[in-house]
């Protein structure tokens, strides 16, 4: 099902999800990997041969039997990205730009486009009957990325706020819409005088259970910047949801 594999792809819980994107060599690939951790890189139905980048950026380790890569950034600086090109057995070269934060580290999987595109549309097939325009998992991610960004992607327009979302569970603060999908963001204050601990299944169940402005078969997937927070600490939560 569509909502379940976005979600397990962009929320970052402590489940050890991998991060997929589809192979082209005519654009550099933008990923956030982890600082601290190994992130491994692999390329479906291929193998890894060569990694160029710039030596001192990070630490490389070879797996030749897989033919896959695992990469740690010796940096802590979050606003410093690691660029790397990689070419593998069948000839492919992809570029990527890494982003270093704090997060748990996540593989990231190289497919082809077209195999990723048979997979979401053979899940939204056989679990939704093709009730809705199918998504693919890119235009998703990208629109995550965008609200976090604070841009509004091509094809999308800012909406004007309605006053009855500040009576909802959380301030909705930005909604941008398109053609098939809407960006919203949420800010979550932490007014209490103890530690919070947020989920996305709470946030989810409160925000359709309490009159909030999606319903729970519109949204496609979320992400929690910040999972605790201290006494007076804010975060910001990213959704992305089927437009009306």
């Amino acid at each position: 099902m569509i909502l379940k594999t976005f979600v397990c792809l962009l929320m970052g819980t402590a489940a050890h999800a991998a991060i997929v994107r589809p192979l082209d060599e005519m654009k550099v690939i933008e990923v956030s990997i982890s600082q601290q951790g190994l992130t491994r890189i692999k390329v479906e139905n291929d193998r890894i041969l060569h990694v160029f980048g710039i030596a001192g950026e990070y630490v490389l380790e070879t797996d030749t039997d897989q033919g896959q890569v695992f990469i740690r950034p010796l940096t802590l600086d979050g606003s410093h990205r690691i660029s790397l090109t990689l070419t593998t057995e069948a000839g492919r070269t992809q570029d990527l730009r890494l982003i270093p934060s704090h997060q748990a580290p996540e593989a990231l999987i190289l497919k082809n486009d077209t195999e990723i595109k048979q997979e979401l549309e053979r899940d939204s097939l056989n679990e939704e009957k093709r009730t809705h325009a199918p998504l693919f998992r890119e235009e998703v991610e990208n629109l995550i990325c965008a609200c976090q960004d604070g841009r509004i992607p091509m094809g999308y327009t800012e909406v004007p706020l309605n006053l009855n979302t500040l009576q909802e569970p959380y301030l909705l603060i930005r909604d941008i819409q398109g053609q098939k999908l809407r960006g919203l963001t949420y800010r979550v204050q932490n007014n209490t005088k103890e530690t919070q601990v947020l989920s996305e299944e709470e946030f989810a169940r409160r925000s359709f259970s309490e009159g909030g402005t999606l319903k729970s078969k519109e949204i496609v997937a979320l992400l929690i910047s910040q999972k605790t927070l201290k006494p007076g600490e804010g975060t910001d939560v990213y959704v992305a949801a089927r437009a009306n």
